[in-house]
């Protein structure tokens, strides 16, 4: 049997997960929706099914038995509760909100509903990232340590707007927030700091905006934030992350644990200590997340990174910021959800 699966936001991350879809032989693909119609008509004439500029007509008309969720952070809302309401199960791209509020809600109506989620953090589908973890329950972690450093802002015009796209430490560096919490367990308290170095109004001389810029006129999100983390299992964790114009990308992540040291590479991983090891990821293993919603849907089991999970991981975000309004004292994670 076919699940009939229709696209809520069609460009950006969507594409990866249009041609994901399209490959998997479990999945009939029957409708796109899209602020932008034009976007979504083009995308129907690629793949095949009914475009359309207002979701819930989508839901209605088409009736989807799921739905693969790539709006940018701000849209979020509306678009899964009413999918909640007509039992639509769905795949949302992280971050799920922009502010605890709208996740705690969101999560109620998951909740209610009993639909299936899955919640785009899709290291957690790494084969190496999985037997880290599993050598991690019986290796005590003690320092999770990451950082995030990009040359530059992206440049959607959402990125340096605070309330739509909730800066990096939202958008992006979550992916690092939570696959801390994935090796070493739920954050207990945040401790968070941030600064804005770069001189974003002036534009510098020859200028080109390509790529990633050095200029926004509206820059309201800090350009710099560390955070100190302490686990409910004792372990410590830090994130370094910036996007202070420079010349190279640089991501990091670092396991200390008891009798083991590994290092993380994007969804490769290596060790050495009692055990050792270097395991590269397999090419392919981006699908997997949403190879296992489609699966989990099918099998009418839970997917393997429900819609709490990324209300936990928003909320380690979201207690940095916090703690920055506090004067950087620690802001207890737990206070944040429900």
């Amino acid at each position: 049997m076919s699940l009939r699966v229709g696209f809520v936001g069609v460009g950006g991350i969507a594409r990866r997960h249009l041609r994901e879809a399209k490959a998997n032989p479990d999945v009939e693909m029957v409708a796109y929706c899209d602020v932008a119609l034009d976007r979504a008509q083009q995308v129907a004439e690629e793949y095949g099914g009914a475009a359309y500029q207002d979701f819930v007509r989508m839901y209605d008309e088409q009736k989807p038995d799921a739905i693969i969720i790539c709006t940018p952070p701000f849209a979020h809302g509306e678009i899964e509760e009413e999918a909640c309401k007509r039992g639509i199960h769905f795949f949302v791209e992280k971050p799920v909100a922009v502010n605890m509020e709208l996740a705690n809600r969101v999560a109620r109506a998951v909740a209610d509903s009993g639909v299936i989620v899955q919640v785009g953090y899709m290291f957690r589908c790494s084969p190496p990232l999985i037997k880290l973890r599993e050598l991690l329950q019986t290796h005590r972690p003690a320092m999770i340590q990451a950082h995030y450093y990009m040359p530059g802002l992206p440049s959607p015009p959402w990125w340096p707007k605070m309330e739509l796209g909730g800066g990096q430490l939202i958008e992006q560096a979550t992916h690092m927030l939570d696959l801390a919490r994935f090796l070493a367990g739920d954050v207990k308290t945040v401790a968070g700091v941030t600064a804005t170095i770069h001189d974003w109004t002036t534009v510098p001389a020859d200028y080109r905006p390509e790529g990633l810029l050095k200029h926004s006129e509206t820059f309201e999100i800090p350009d710099t934030t560390g955070l100190v983390m302490q686990c409910e299992s004792g372990a410590l964790g830090t994130l370094s992350c910036s996007l202070v114009p420079q010349v190279s990308w640089d991501v990091g992540f670092k396991v200390v644990a008891e009798g083991l040291l590994a290092t993380i590479s994007g969804a490769s991983a290596c060790w050495v200590g009692d055990e050792q090891a270097d395991m590269p990821a397999p090419e392919d293993w981006a699908t997997y997340v949403q190879k296992d919603f489609i699966d989990a849907v099918l099998a009418g089991r839970p997917a393997c990174i429900p819609y709490d999970e990324g209300v936990k991981s928003l909320a380690v975000s979201m207690a940095g910021y916090e703690s920055v309004k506090r004067g950087g004292v620690p802001v207890h994670v737990a206070e944040l959800i429900g």
